[in-house]
């Protein structure tokens, strides 16, 4: 039997990065449910989105914070314009995403895929010159303002937005009809709120009498602030790394 059999498993992320998560999911033989908090959309402004793009592209740094970021970036400049300089993706779907552009890219370790991980590397010990953050508005603002207290010059490129969810029938639906053991994939605080701020009463408490399973120790602070019935914490933000931690708990006395 498959380890999680009888499982179900939500995933916040956006509509565009279900599919993968969907996949490892009924690998283990869980059902997959998806419920994106947030949708992504181009910056409103094409031509000074392509404009900041290409002064953050001309930085000796560059960094990506999202695979969205890459995504939405290769729609507006070629990222293999990059040319000599460094580029920093602050996880290893954004590498990958990148690595498709070819771009090769240095990343933190596994378990420290963040914004404080990216702050921590190696790198900015001997780094000079401008850097170039690819991104979209919003966010804890964490890279920009750590590079700045270094006295670090930053080129700003936000490329898309982050918007609420549309959450449709379908969506609720599914999860509607779930049925225990459930989890919940937390790997963007943001997402969290805003689908627990569009769901109804019912649909909240339903959502909340599950495990969640959080990408990082704030993440897994939060989910308990919100009163989840379980959490775990993954040693890394992929959903492997995240359904690894739940097949590790499965059958644990008392967890749920």
């Amino acid at each position: 039997m498959k380890p999680l059999a009888g499982w179900s498993v939500v995933c916040l992320r956006p509509s565009a990065q279900q599919a993968a998560v969907r996949r490892a999911v009924q690998a283990r033989g869980a059902r997959h449910l998806a419920l994106p908090g947030l949708r992504l959309a181009p910056a409103p402004d094409e031509h000074a989105a392509r404009a900041a793009l290409r002064d953050a592209l001309a930085c000796h740094t560059v960094v990506f914070t999202s695979p969205a970021a890459v995504m939405f970036a290769a729609r507006l400049l070629p990222p293999r314009a990059l040319r000599g300089q460094t580029a920093i993706a602050v996880g290893e779907g954004t590498a990958r995403a990148l690595a498709r552009h070819r771009v090769s890219s240095i990343t933190p370790p596994p378990d420290a895929m963040h914004s404080d991980g990216v702050l921590a590397l190696p790198h900015w010990r001997d780094a000079a010159g401008p850097v170039g953050l690819v991104t979209a508005p919003g966010g804890r603002g964490v890279i920009a303002a750590g590079l700045a207290a270094r006295g670090m010059e930053l080129h700003r490129a936000e490329v898309y937005r982050r918007l609420p969810p549309r959450l449709d029938a379908r969506h609720l639906r599914a999860l509607d009809a779930s049925t225990p053991p459930r989890a919940v994939l937390v790997s963007s605080g943001e997402a969290l709120e805003r689908v627990l701020a569009a769901l109804s009463d019912a649909l909240r408490t339903r959502l909340l009498d599950a495990t969640a399973v959080a990408s990082s120790l704030r993440l897994a602070e939060l989910a308990r602030d919100r009163g989840f019935a379980g959490v775990l914490v993954a040693s890394a933000p992929t959903a492997t790394a995240m359904l690894d931690a739940l097949v590790g708990h499965v059958g644990t006395a008392g967890f749920r």
